[in-house]
């Protein structure tokens, strides 16, 4: 087998515009699917550039080019103080911003950001990992139900037309 290399790493702050045009590819894809799950406000350069500094932005490579997008941290929506969690005991990762450019989706990319977002948070020594996604996303709702994520309710943010699902893993120590 040769020629295949994805790598996942910490984003670099000079890969901004990269990024932004993942982004772009992404929210185009998304509204041309009838979902206003991202605009030109959201996710921004600001949002981004505040996760390059932080070091919580990661990029999957594949062969050089830049195919994949997650961001890692500990900020979560407040929205979520209503949801009934599984693991009560923290600390938890919050995933977010999980994006694949259009032209490298259906390769295993987000799988692989996923099962990276996993290890990063057992060998972190987070207790569950925690995230929210679209209810008009139906293919990451798919993606997140066979990852054996669980469904623990819905939340909703100002601007947008649909509740937004939010999911929980809990990790066995």
């Amino acid at each position: 087998m040769h020629g295949v290399t994805i790598a996942i790493r910490a984003g670099q702050q000079d890969e901004i515009e990269q990024i932004m045009e993942l982004i772009a590819r992404c929210v185009q894809v998304m509204q041309d699917g009838g979902s206003d799950q991202w605009d030109e406000s959201y996710p921004n350069r600001e949002v981004i550039s505040q996760d390059l500094e932080r070091g919580t932005l990661f990029v999957c490579e594949d062969n050089g080019a830049l195919t994949g997008i997650i961001v890692l941290d500990e900020n979560q929506a407040e929205e979520y103080e209503i949801i009934h969690w599984e693991q009560t005991q923290g600390p938890h990762l919050i995933m977010h911003r999980l994006a694949v450019h259009p032209r490298a989706q259906g390769k295993g990319i987000a799988r692989k950001l996923i099962a990276y977002a996993e290890d990063y948070a057992l060998r972190g020594g987070y207790t569950s990992i925690r995230l929210d996604t679209y209810l008009k996303n139906a293919s990451a709702l798919k993606l997140y139900k066979s990852l054996e994520y669980d469904l623990r309710g819905e939340v909703n943010f100002p601007g947008r037309t649909a509740a937004f699902p939010v999911f929980e893993k809990v990790l066995s120590r």
